[in-house]
């Protein structure tokens, strides 16, 4: 028969068991949000500008004017940005920016071999009374990929001349809520790491635009950035050519004889006896063929989580807590054995047996 000292034993691991199972979920449950957080961040603006073309620069060619033109306010304070559109348009008929944005993010920790996930910026419309916006619902904006780099410029804004050029064939229309302007650009993102980080410009949609618009949006400092990706991985390296083989003429090395005309040819090979042989014509070399390597993922795959789901780590946990409840409520209720193992009914016949023995010897 068991001992109660065992059973005792026996229910106290029970239930340690039943506390790890419950404590061992609990922390299971926590370990995929903490994977998720390593691959997000918050951008900051590495560099913000906007240029502007006036509606003189638009109307003649940018060459030496007669008379200084008379002076255009932008309606744009110092150090905000602004998009407009005021008519102009190029001879494929695609509509010209007045006033364009261009925008530049810190791309530190995207390595090469990242798969951008997501990537999206804000913009916020800039309403004290000196920034001038008008016409804001027939404001149609793109975000573009620029083609080229470009300057920072002055407070003021700088120049059409510096501007970048840039290519809309994936524009990105944005997400209005209010004054707040969101645009999601995984894709211009991609660009940043698998060729340079040329940025984003924000400009009217070449192709939607119709009338005439400006948005003046406040600071660089207001911008609000946020990017989910899988961090890459680096590319193998290829290993170096092998050496030259010369096993073909025994270690040795012909010189070679000079000819006529600067060129020179392996000179003969004499033999055993004092006959000469032509001289060995070395078989072509054909390369091996490498495996291509891509330098970056051209789709994003996560791999698959060798970890169990949420819902087994929570099963875990109630039977865990079930058990814990069993041990508790089919514990032995029994009191305590006395000293030395003995029941008390045992101590009891025993003491009338000693009496007993007691009386008869007297």
């Amino acid at each position: 028969m068991t001992s109660k000292s065992g059973r005792v034993n026996a229910r106290r691991l029970f239930q340690l068991a039943a506390a790890g199972l419950i404590a061992g979920s609990g922390t299971m449950l926590l370990l995929p949000a903490s994977h998720a957080a390593a691959a997000n961040n918050t951008p900051a603006v590495l560099q913000a500008s906007w240029f502007w073309q006036t509606a003189y620069e638009q109307a003649s060619p940018p060459v030496a004017p007669p008379a200084v033109p008379p002076s255009e306010p932008s309606g744009v304070p110092d150090g905000d940005l602004a998009v407009a559109y005021t008519g102009a348009q190029d001879s494929g008929g695609d509509k010209t920016p007045a006033k364009m944005t261009a925008l530049a993010f810190d791309t530190t920790g995207l390595t090469p071999g990242t798969s951008i996930q997501s990537f999206t910026f804000s913009l916020t419309l800039d309403t004290q009374p000196t920034a001038t916006t008008f016409a804001q619902q027939d404001a149609t904006i793109v975000a573009c990929l620029p083609t080229r780099g470009w300057p920072a410029t002055p407070p003021k804004g700088g120049d059409y001349t510096d501007e970048p050029t840039y290519d809309c064939a994936t524009a990105v229309k944005p997400t209005v809520v209010g004054n707040v302007y969101t645009f999601a650009i995984p894709t211009i993102a991609q660009t940043w790491v698998d060729d340079q980080n040329l940025g984003v410009v924000v400009v009217p949609d070449p192709k939607n635009t119709t009338a005439p618009f400006q948005l003046v949006f406040s600071g660089p400092k207001t911008i609000k950035a946020s990017v989910a990706y899988t961090p890459g991985t680096p590319l193998p390296s290829e290993p170096p050519p092998p050496p030259p083989s010369d096993s073909g003429n025994g270690g040795g090395v012909t010189n070679p004889q000079p000819v006529t005309g600067g060129g020179t040819v392996p000179g003969p090979v004499t033999l055993p006896g004092g006959t000469s042989s032509a001289p060995p014509v070395p078989a072509p070399v054909v390369a091996s063929p490498t495996p291509s390597v891509s330098a970056t993922p051209v789709a994003s795959v996560r791999p698959a989580s060798s970890l169990p789901s949420a819902g087994f780590w929570l099963a875990a946990a109630a039977f865990g807590l079930l058990m814990l409840i069993v041990s508790f409520v089919l514990g032995d209720p029994s009191p305590p054995v006395a000293a030395g193992g003995r029941s008390k009914l045992d101590q009891v016949l025993r003491e009338r047996g000693s009496d007993a023995f007691t009386v008869r010897r007297d």
